[in-house]
C-alpha cells in the first residue's frame, strides 16, 4: 500500500488486521512518531463501514484515560480513512504472557485495565474485544488498552452476514457474546477475567478446537481452578468468569476493590509474614489427598450377611479427585465379584473445596453407568459432601435405578 497522508510521513508498516493496516509515521506538526491505522480499502468502499469508522474514531478520540491509548487525529484522504494514535514501544501483553508473568505483575495489569474499562463504561463504551493482543505497554511499563470498540461497532451495523460471529475473539468472549445477546460493561469484565487467568497461568481458561466448541465451553463448562499456589485468586476468578453478567462485579473499580480484599497467599502465612488464617479468608489450606475404603455389615438375608461399602476421600482439586479412581474402581469391582447380590449399599463421604462439588457430584453420578460398575445403579448410594472447614455442602441419596435428592 503506497499511501500519502497530509501532515504525516509514513515510514514502515507495523502490522495488518482483519479491518485495518497499521503504519509507523511521523506527525509533521509535532515531529513525533505515531501509529496510523488505515481502514482496509475494500471495507472503505462500503459507505456504512466508512461512516461508522469515522464516527467511532472521533468518539474514541474523546476518551482521556492513562490506560487507554490516546487517539490524536482522525480523517479521510483520497478514499483512505485513518486515525493516528500514540506509538507504543513496550511490546504486547501477549508477548509478556508467553515469556511468563509474576502474579504481582498480573495484578498491576489487571488494575490498570479494570480502571480503563471502568472509565469506558462510565462513558457508554463497551470494548467487546479485550484480549492480550489488544494490550500494549509503554516504555515505562504501563499498560494501554487498544482498539476501543471501533471494529465491533462498525461490524454491528454493517449488515454483513457474519458480523455477530466476529464481534470479538471466541477465546475471550463472554457467554452473552457467544449467544449474540445484548452486551454490558460486565461483558468486558468477563473477558478481563479470561485475560487475568491467562496472565496467572500462561493458558486461557477454556480451550477448544473451533469457535463453536469454544462457545459451548464458555457457556457450559465449570469455571476452571487455578493451581494451588495461585488459589487465593480463585474467588476473584469465580466472580469475573460467572456465566451470568449479574453475578460479575458491577464495574472495573469493583474489580480493583475485590482484588484488594483478597486474602494473602498461603505462603505468607507459612513464612510468618502475616497473621493470615485460611479459615478467616473463606479459603482453606491445601488438602492432602486421601482415600480410605472399608466394608461393613448391613443386615442379613436368606443368602447370609449383606454388606455396605464405605468410601472416604479427600481432594484439593478436581484432578486430584479423579486420581483416586483407578484404585477405587478396582476396589469396587473386587467387592462386587466377592459379594455379588449381597452388595447392599455404598456410602461416600468426600471432603473437598465447595467450588468443585458440582463436578464431583456429576462424576459420581456417572460412575453408576461406567463399564463394569453397573451394579451400583441397582443399590442405593448415600453421598455426603463436606467442605474443607468441616461445613456441610450437600447430602444426597440415590436410590436403585433412579436418582433422588
Amino acid at each position: 500500500m503506497a499511501i500519502r497522508l497530509p501532515g504525516y510521513r509514513i515510514t514502515e508498516r507495523l502490522g495488518k488486521g482483519g479491518m485495518a493496516h497499521v503504519f509507523l509515521a511521523t506527525q509533521n506538526s509535532f515531529e513525533r512518531q505515531v501509529a496510523i491505522k488505515i481502514l482496509t480499502p475494500s471495507l472503505a468502499l462500503e459507505p456504512r463501514f466508512a461512516e461508522r469508522f469515522m464516527h467511532e474514531a472521533r468518539t474514541v478520540a474523546s476518551l482521556n484515560h492513562p490506560h487507554i491509548v490516546p487517539v490524536y487525529d482522525v480523517g479521510e484522504h483520497e478514499g483512505y480513512y485513518y486515525l493516528s494514535m500514540e506509538y507504543v514501544t513496550g511490546g504486547s501483553l501477549k508477548q509478556r504472557i508467553h515469556n511468563g508473568m509474576e502474579p504481582a505483575d498480573a495484578e498491576t495489569v489487571l488494575r490498570q485495565l479494570a480502571s480503563a474499562l471502568d472509565y469506558a463504561g462510565q462513558h457508554g463504551f463497551i470494548h467487546r474485544d479485550v484480549k492480550p493482543d489488544n494490550v500494549l505497554f509503554r516504555a515505562d511499563g504501563s499498560a494501554l488498552l487498544m482498539d476501543f470498540g471501533i471494529a465491533a461497532n462498525v461490524l454491528r451495523d454493517s449488515g454483513v452476514t457474519q458480523s455477530r460471529t466476529i464481534m470479538g475473539t471466541p477465546k475471550y468472549m463472554s457467554p452473552e457474546q457467544h449467544r449474540s445477546q445484548g452486551l454490558t460493561p460486565q461483558s468486558d469484565l468477563y473477558s478481563l477475567g479470561c485475560v487475568f487467568y491467562e496472565m496467572l497461568t500462561g493458558e486461557p481458561p477454556y480451550k477448544a478446537e473451533d469457535s463453536g466448541s469454544m462457545g459451548l465451553a464458555h457457556l457450559r463448562d465449570p469455571i476452571p481452578l487455578l493451581p494451588l499456589k495461585l488459589r487465593h485468586y480463585q474467588p476473584l476468578i469465580r466472580q469475573l468468569l460467572a456465566k451470568s453478567p449479574a453475578d460479575r462485579p458491577e464495574s472495573g473499580n469493583a474489580v480493583i476493590e475485590a482484588l484488594a480484599d483478597l486474602a494473602p497467599p498461603p505462603e505468607h502465612y507459612s513464612k510468618g509474614k502475616s497473621r493470615y488464617r485460611p479459615q478467616e479468608s473463606g479459603l482453606t489450606a491445601p488438602l492432602a489427598p486421601r482415600l480410605r475404603l472399608k466394608e461393613s455389615k448391613a443386615g442379613m438375608s436368606w443368602r447370609g450377611s449383606l454388606y455396605q461399602y464405605d468410601i472416604y476421600l479427600v481432594a484439593d482439586d478436581f484432578e486430584q479427585f479423579q486420581s483416586h479412581f483407578p484404585v477405587l474402581r478396582s476396589a469396587l469391582l473386587d467387592w462386587h465379584q466377592q459379594r455379588g447380590s449381597r452388595c447392599k449399599a455404598v456410602t461416600i463421604k468426600a471432603t473437598l473445596h465447595p467450588w468443585i462439588s458440582g463436578r464431583v457430584k456429576q462424576y459420581l453420578r456417572d460412575l453408576r453407568r461406567a463399564e463394569g460398575l453397573e451394579f451400583l445403579g441397582r443399590i442405593p448410594i448415600l453421598l455426603n459432601l463436606v467442605a474443607a472447614d468441616g461445613e456441610p455442602i450437600e447430602r444426597l441419596a440415590w436410590g436403585p435405578e433412579t436418582e433422588t435428592g
